[in-house]
């Protein structure tokens, strides 16, 4: 967690404290060492006009596009243009297996980091339109409504 600053609310620290949480996600992927699961941060998302994540990710040989949220609140919120752009970058980046041309497609994940204490990871599914919300419990609200686990809103886990 970055150093307490005078003002909290200033943009500095905020870049600062989601840059520090997308840091250690990718240092969690990396550390692991093995064969198929490694991470590399993509600067500038959110910024300009194409479509990336935060973190494009291979998490036992399974490829993941991360939206990484860091939060003093117990709640993280993925707006309807951000959940756009992420499921936008996942119909777009495809690899296709040079042996039976198969498409591998990454799985959109919101990855929230509450207070820098506690991990929620929760898989976007491909059809959804709108905001999310997701809790420090776990619970994921669209639009205010709650939403059950592990249906509309994908699994969610706190890896």
């Amino acid at each position: 967690m970055p150093k307490k600053p005078r003002n909290p609310a200033s943009p500095r620290y905020k870049a600062r404290m989601g840059y520090e949480g997308e840091y250690y996600l990718i240092r969690k992927f990396a550390d692991r060492g093995e064969a198929g699961t490694y991470a590399i941060r993509t600067p500038g998302s959110g910024a300009g006009k194409l479509p990336k994540p935060d973190i494009i990710a291979v998490d036992s040989g399974e490829l993941l596009a991360i939206e990484v949220k860091s939060s003093n609140k117990p709640y993280v919120i993925l707006n309807s243009s951000q959940v756009k752009r992420l499921l936008e970058f996942c119909s777009l980046f495809v690899v296709r297996c040079p042996s039976c041309g198969a498409e591998i497609r990454p799985k959109p994940v919101l990855a929230a980091r509450f207070l820098n204490k506690e991990w929620r990871f929760l898989e976007i599914p491909t059809d959804w339109k709108g905001s999310l919300i997701l809790k420090k419990s776990g619970q994921v609200s669209a639009y205010g409504r709650s939403l059950s686990r592990g249906s509309e809103a994908g699994e969610e886990s706190s890896r």
